[in-house]
C-alpha cells in the first residue's frame, strides 16, 4: 500500500508527500488484496500450481490477515478519528509483497 503522493509541476517532481492512514483504510487495502486471490483458493485452480507457488500463496494471504494485529498500536490510536496512527501507518508501509505471478 502506497500512502505516499508525488507534487508535479508540468513533468518536474516537486516534492513527495507522506499522508496518514486509518484502520479502515488499511484494512480496506488487506481485504481487497485477499478477495484478489480467493479465486487461487478454489481446490481446481489450487491443483494447477506448483508447489512452490502454493507455498507463496499461502504465506502472503496469511501476511495479509496477520497485518493489522502486527501492527495495531493501541498507546498511539486515536479511537475518534484513527488518523495518524503509527500502527496503521506502519501497517500500510509494510504490505507484502504480492508474489510476481499472481
Amino acid at each position: 500500500m502506497d500512502r505516499h503522493a508525488k507534487v508535479y509541476n508540468g513533468s518536474t517532481l516537486i516534492e513527495t508527500v507522506s499522508y496518514d492512514v486509518d484502520w479502515y483504510r488499511v484494512r480496506t487495502e488487506r481485504d481487497h488484496l485477499l478477495k484478489e486471490t480467493d479465486l487461487w483458493m478454489l481446490l481446481d485452480r489450487y491443483n494447477t500450481l506448483t508447489a512452490t507457488q502454493k507455498t507463496e500463496l499461502t504465506t502472503y494471504r496469511q501476511a495479509l490477515r496477520d497485518l493489522p494485529s502486527g501492527y495495531f498500536d493501541e498507546t498511539d490510536f486515536d479511537n475518534e478519528t484513527g488518523l495518524g496512527s503509527k500502527g496503521a501507518n506502519n501497517a500500510a508501509d509494510n504490505f507484502p509483497a504480492k508474489p510476481t505471478w499472481l
